[in-house]
């Protein structure tokens, strides 16, 4: 039996409808935002110890800021006023067994996330094999942040998430028996109703989010994996990566990286957001084009001289939002340097980098 003419048009117009669909898929993810404002000023001193710092995570820990940058061993950074920054150690003097008996080529200690939780400062961490997902989430605590302190002592709570190639010969396909992501980049975040939960994830799979167990801080039993955000793979830069997450005024805000964040002069690495009424989603951009399908609203693109502006952190103090994130200079072989600019919030509830004359 051959189709019907109608049946015929009626897949032809399904067909157009799917290609058209891709078609804005990939232009939505290709193309290239810009930021046309001025932008607020970095207070980060360039000239104290602000580099090389990737991967920023500030805290305040009674009086003094800390920052946390990926490094062989968890370098931190400490300021009185956080624009004059200092040098003030590392996290471990060498990498935890469990993390070298899970990932024996394991050569660093990445993306930092610090949070205070029931009387305890927390150090997310994460390791991976370059340019694969075969990669692990750890967790150390510490009673104190000062070096100097009494109770200054970090203690390994081992792993939290591991992710393991599907398929042997296939390394950039990854996640457990349940889910597949990427165990990178990890940000730790409570809720109004004090759920603790865990943002992580990068390209394959995508930016995911898990609730955790308020003991342990591992996912809970048969938890969902949850996708907030993800993008077109079929494109010449397909990476989104370093989520965190604010929750304002009855909405949550996703902030991810968009980007390869090391590509020398063709680096494109910047920042964008998108928002909730449900943590779990879904997120949409200004545009009201959602995270899942590649949206996102950017926030801040490059600076001056800076490239690279990315993979940021949210720090908040006395009513006072401030973004922290990277950004490199190519003048010195596109080193990385910390920087902290004021966020605002417009009326229309979005977030902007933008001066207030802009």
């Amino acid at each position: 039996m051959h189709p019907s003419r109608n049946s015929m048009r009626e897949n032809s117009k399904q067909l157009r409808r799917q290609c058209l669909l891709v078609a804005t898929l990939l232009l939505a993810s290709c193309t290239q935002p810009s930021v046309d404002c001025t932008l607020s000023p970095n207070i980060a001193d360039p000239t104290s110890t602000t580099s090389p710092i990737h991967d920023p995570s500030l805290i305040n820990a009674n009086g003094s800021y800390y920052v946390y940058s990926s490094s062989d061993l968890g370098s931190f950074y400490q300021s009185d006023n956080l624009r004059d920054w200092r040098l003030s150690g590392q996290v471990f003097d060498a990498l935890p067994d469990w993390l070298v008996q899970q990932i024996p080529n394991a050569d660093h200690i990445g993306a930092p996330d610090l949070a205070f939780y029931n009387g305890q400062y927390l150090y997310f961490y994460q390791s991976h094999i370059s340019n694969t997902c075969d990669a692990a989430t750890g967790l150390a605590t510490n009673k104190s942040l000062d070096p100097e302190s009494i109770d200054y002592q970090w203690v390994d709570r081992g792993l939290i998430l591991r992710s393991k190639p599907h398929y042997t010969d296939i390394n950039i396909y990854c996640g457990d028996e349940n889910a597949t992501f990427n165990a990178i980049d990890a940000h730790f975040f409570v809720d109004p109703d004090q759920t603790p939960w865990l943002v992580f994830g990068s390209t394959i799979g995508g930016i995911k989010l898990v609730e955790l167990d308020p003991l342990t801080l591992k996912p809970l039993p048969n938890s969902e994996f949850v996708t907030l955000a993800q993008r077109f793979l079929l494109q010449d830069d397909p990476i989104i990566e370093a989520p965190h997450l604010r929750y304002r005024n009855g909405y949550y805000y996703l902030f991810v990286s968009f980007n390869h964040c090391c590509l020398a002069a063709d680096t494109r690495y910047h920042v964008r957001v998108g928002r909730s009424r449900s943590i779990t989603g879904p997120y949409f951009d200004a545009q009201h084009w959602p995270l899942y399908l590649g949206g996102g609203t950017p926030l801040i693109t490059g600076d001056g001289d800076y490239i690279g502006t990315g993979h940021s952190d949210l720090f908040s103090e006395r009513g006072h939002d401030w973004l922290v994130h990277h950004a490199k200079r190519p003048a010195e072989d596109y080193r990385a340097y910390l920087q902290i600019r004021k966020l605002r919030w417009l009326n229309n509830g979005w977030p902007s980098l933008c001066t207030e004359a802009a």
